[in-house]
């Protein structure tokens, strides 16, 4: 775009920022619909050239703000005015310029908000949010719950027995409710599994503690010697095992 023409009476730094003191734009936030109300102020700081063409400067600068602006809000949520008040101000105050000679630079400020009818969308999201998440932690806590009562066998059997169509004469095998209470308890949340499924979990969370394969070797090493003190080969081959898995495989011959 060619910035030079005629000089214009008024293409000034004081004529310019006058006509960029209020910039007004509705943009898109990352949720359809909803969008943000920005008011950008725009400082030009430094002298025009002589030949600039005023309006083409004022439209360059507004064009180039509003694009800044949109660029960073359509990735942002309505939720949290502040943060997104925070990182479109951050954005705006860099210094920016247009294609002039010498260039013409400039900075700008930029209120964020939500318009009636965008704020009223928001609220009505979030309230359905909300209950969408209240629904689901329901739910979730029901089935965790039902599967810490079923992970015993005799209250599994009482459960089948207990449902409207359920039939005495053909109730599940002992061993059959035995094995499926075993599979439920082993999906079972840590602190409801006892203090061994605890231990395990420690351990798990201690070996992510090593990040380089040779440390996680070195400590399966020492469970392993563990074991075969205590007479545990069977446990301790299984782990050396493991512990292979974990080696980098030779690349090339000897």
């Amino acid at each position: 775009m060619a910035w030079f023409k005629s000089r214009r009476p008024g293409t000034s730094r004081k004529g310019l920022n006058s006509e960029l003191a209020h910039i007004e734009a509705r943009l898109a936030s990352r949720h359809e619909g909803i969008g943000f109300h920005v008011v950008i102020t725009a400082t030009v700081i430094s002298d025009p050239p002589a030949d600039m063409d005023a309006v083409q400067a004022i439209a360059g600068i507004r064009d180039t703000l509003r694009h800044a602006a949109a660029d960073v809000l359509r990735v942002r949520d309505a939720f949290d005015l502040a943060t997104v008040q925070d990182v479109c101000a951050a954005e705006l105050g860099r210094e920016r310029s247009l294609a002039a000679v010498p260039r013409l630079l400039f900075t700008a400020k930029a209120t964020v908000g939500l318009l009636a009818e965008d704020r009223a969308a928001v609220s009505a999201l979030l309230g359905a949010q909300r209950q969408q998440t209240i629904a689901d932690e329901l739910r979730r806590q029901r089935a965790e719950a039902l599967a810490v009562r079923l992970s015993q066998p005799a209250t599994l059997l009482a459960h089948w027995l207990e449902e409207k169509d359920s039939d005495w004469t053909n109730a599940p095998r002992p061993e059959d409710t035995a094995k499926m209470a075993q599979r439920l308890a082993e999906h079972r949340p840590v602190e409801h599994l006892g203090v061994e499924y605890a231990l395990v979990d420690v351990v798990r969370q201690f070996l992510s503690t090593f990040p380089e394969p040779s440390q996680k070797v070195m400590i399966h090493a020492i469970l392993a010697g563990g074991m075969r003190a205590l007479d545990r080969h069977d446990h301790a081959d299984r782990v050396e095992a493991l512990a292979g898995s974990l080696e980098p495989a030779q690349v090339g011959g000897p």
